[in-house]
């Protein structure tokens, strides 16, 4: 081995503040593409490695490896005297090391605004000794981070002299004044424009990027997500929401290297200062227990051939695989595992695992099995990491084999919960031809469709419990009680998410109720093995009934008027459009139109329009808008209100038709939209003709060709109604008035 060739453990703060050091990212190198599953990765590793250092595990949490070769002489282009001392090109790592700059930048930005709260607390005289203690190590904190961002040289002319810590080849050059100095790239952009802000003594402002960053601004908007959350007792990690730091002057000190008189009930603080203390906690722990492997090459070709066998080399171990030693083990060995009940079961569960994907889908299929399995057997929540699910599995495994007193049952009982969770997600969630979705009405077949095209995934554990029951005695009973909480779930969810523009808290709903139940409305404990389970599964009833009364305690949804107040000021389009979908078609369902009120609906009689099915949710509908997002210049057909007041996304301003058709009628002026919709709510397409020519005189041949082939669309019928010369705000916010309600009188019957 070359004796240049160099491999550290390093923590953040060590690879990011070395002094001369920066990052060059070859031309050869892919760009930047990590999106929100990766992001979502990382602080879930993240709060898992909090978890543990609190536990006194270090180091914490683990990123891999990163691959260097030092070389300044192939910096290109370059301006030779504002290079830093030491130029390391990333062979491997950029996209890691990208998304923690951009992560420290926003999490400074988190800091300076509690700060700017603790100074005034302090100088208004704040005798806590807590206020000055945070204050003092988040500025220490602070400093570290944005340290991190850029490096400070001697050469340069005003904020040049400070250089960005990490560029790309091409796209950027180190300079040392506004003619020279060139950072175009978003993440070289990004971490100049933040040195700005402090150089300005703006770190509190958000630095945001212009639209032709999209993909930069979607990361920082993840990024900011998950900070706000970890800040505001919104995680899944214990250690920052309680706070027990701060009554522990060990941890205290442990996690930030200076410890606070203790605080006898954290609880007890302002959310200021709870929010201050959680991201000291954050920011010390990514600086001081996060680890690298900081691998540093001779040369370039060495830096290759390392990299080669580092990614290319067979696949680890799954937690599947490495759990089925144990499995065999516990049956007696090799020579009497076949054919017993755990064998059969894992057969199972390695048909919902073949060898024959691809490995990285075959890491996706069992990380999201295992993830739900978790949940539905002790309630706990694990991590999408290897390390992770292997734990749990060979910990719970042994505790059950050991502890079993030669009761293997219990160790089988594991291995088919397994197979259970991997039967319903093959038989159930992936597959739309089951047995036992097809057995229930049109209503059960779309709530299945719903969850699964909204990507929910954390109900999975719930109804594979459901499942379980009428698996194991597939009775007419059992099958109604899977139907029945599918059927609550899927409402639940409507009528949550669609109330509130963000997901928070929904998913902690799910994992409390497989933990430990519901105290207030007595629901035991769902999962298979919890300590508060009860021995049999909750009815369904009971979980209607728990569903309910949180949606009233927590989401203030206790009858009509509060989930309609809510839902028709909500941007739905943005929010969710397959939910958005989901309402429009319980709004419609036996809807006729309303003589007393032009261009609405009422309900009818049952069968006047069946469409809360699967058939209209597989059709080809989309969500489209009816004043267009972007009408033409100078259109005053559509009353500047509906984009001043922000209706433009909401539901009242929502239809369904098909995508291409919507691209046809596109921001065209509302007489003419109006009368294509009427057009096109006739069934007879000679009729249709006839009315269009009317309507609309001297269409384009082909654009007439086009609507007198395209469908029947029932969602358009009606609109067309509303006023024919201006389509009005008071018409958008009475049609989605009218729309929330009726869908409310399906969604709400689903939950009693």
């Amino acid at each position: 081995m070359p004796e240049s060739f160099k491999s550290n453990p390093s923590l953040l703060r060590e690879l990011f503040l070395k002094p001369g050091l920066g990052f060059y990212v070859p031309v050869y190198q892919r760009e930047f593409t990590w999106g929100e599953d990766e992001i979502d990765r990382l602080f879930e590793d993240v709060e898992n490695g909090i978890s543990r250092y609190a536990e006194g595990q270090n180091p914490s949490t683990f990123l891999g490896s990163v691959i260097f070769f030092s070389d300044r002489e192939a910096v290109s282009p370059k301006q030779i005297d504002a290079l830093p001392t030491d130029v390391l090109h990333v062979v491997d790592g950029q996209q890691r090391l990208t998304t923690l700059l951009i992560t420290f930048s926003i999490l400074s930005r988190f800091i300076s605004e509690r700060m700017i709260q603790l100074n005034a607390i302090v100088i208004a005289g704040s005798t806590l000794p807590l206020h000055s203690w945070l204050l003092n190590n988040l500025g220490d904190q602070q400093k570290e981070l944005l340290d991190a961002l850029s490096l400070e040289t001697y050469s340069g002319t005003g904020e040049y002299k400070h250089k960005p810590r990490l560029i790309r080849q091409a796209s950027d050059t180190w300079g040392n004044d506004a003619a020279r100095a060139l950072y175009a790239s978003d993440i070289a952009w990004f971490l100049m424009e933040t040195t700005r802000m402090r150089l300005a003594g703006k770190s509190e402002q958000t630095v945001a990027a212009s639209l032709p960053r999209a993909h930069l601004n979607e990361i920082v908007r993840k990024i900011t997500e998950h900070i706000a959350m970890m800040s505001e007792e919104s995680s899944s990690c214990p250690t920052l929401n309680d706070l027990t730091f701060l009554s522990n002057t060990g941890e205290a000190s442990s996690f930030v290297g200076s410890s606070t008189e203790a605080v006898a009930d954290p609880s007890s603080l302002d959310d200021n200062t709870k929010a201050a203390a959680r991201l000291l906690i954050l920011s010390s722990f990514l600086l001081k227990g996060v680890l690298v492997i900081e691998v540093r090459a001779p040369s370039e070709d060495y830096a290759f051939a390392l990299f080669e066998p580092l990614n290319t080399t067979g696949q680890l171990l799954n937690a599947i695989e490495t759990l089925k030693p144990l499995v065999v083990q516990s049956e007696g060995g090799v020579t009497t595992y076949t054919g017993t009940q755990s064998e059969v079961a894992f057969s199972r569960i390695e048909a919902h695992l073949p060898t024959s994907l691809k490995a990285e889908e075959r890491a996706r299929k069992t990380s999201e099995l295992l993830i739900a399995f978790a949940l539905a057997e002790t309630g706990t929540q694990i991590a999408r990491t290897l390390a992770s699910q292997r734990q749990y599995l060979r910990k719970e495994f042994n505790s059950l084999s050991d502890g079993g007193g030669g009761d293997i049952s219990q160790t089988r009982d594991f291995v088919r919960h397994i197979a259970e969770t991997a039967d319903f997600i093959s038989d159930v969630w992936n597959e739309p031809k089951s047995l036992l979705i097809s057995g229930g009405s049109d209503l059960d077949q779309l709530c299945i469709e719903v969850l699964r095209s909204t990507k929910h995934t954390i109900v999975i554990p719930i109804l594979a419990r459901f499942y379980d029951q009428w698996k194991q005695n597939p009775t007419d009973h059992n099958r109604d009680e899977f139907l029945s909480a599918l059927r609550a779930i899927t409402a639940f969810w409507t009528l949550w998410r669609t109330s509130r523009t963000t997901t928070k808290g929904i998913d902690d709903v799910h994992r409390r109720l497989m933990l430990s139940g519901d105290s207030a409305t007595g629901l035991p404990a769902l999962a298979w093995r919890s300590t508060s389970a009860s021995t049999s599964l909750a009815t369904a009833g009971d979980i209607k009934k728990t569903l309910r009364n949180i949606l009233t305690t927590r989401a203030d949804i206790a009858k009509e008027v509060d989930w309609v107040s809510k839902v028709t000021i909500q941007p739905l389009f943005s929010t969710s459009q397959q939910l958005a979908k989901f309402v429009l078609l319980a709004a419609n369902e036996d809807r006729i139109q309303d003589p007393t009120k032009p261009g609405l609906v009422k309900r009818g009689v049952a069968a006047a329009f069946p469409c809360l099915n699967k058939r209209s949710w597989e059709a080809n509908y989309s969500v489209e808008h009816i004043a267009p997002q972007n009408p033409g210049s100078g259109d005053r057909s559509y009353e500047g209100a509906i984009y001043d007041r922000g209706l433009v996304d909401r539901l009242g301003n929502l239809t369904l038709m098909p995508a291409d058709l919507n691209s046809l009628l596109g921001n065209r002026n509302w007489p003419l939209k109006r009368g294509i919709y009427e057009a096109l709510a006739l069934v007879s397409v000679s009729a249709r003709t006839t009315s269009l020519k009317a309507s609309i005189p001297g269409l384009a041949p082909a654009t007439l060709a086009i609507i007198q082939s395209g469908e029947y669309l029932p969602f358009c019928e009606f609109i067309s109604d509303a006023s024919p010369t201006t389509l009005t705000a008071n018409f958008i916010i009475e049609r989605g008035q009218r729309l929330a309600e009726l869908a409310f009188a399906k969604l709400w019957p689903m939950l009693n």
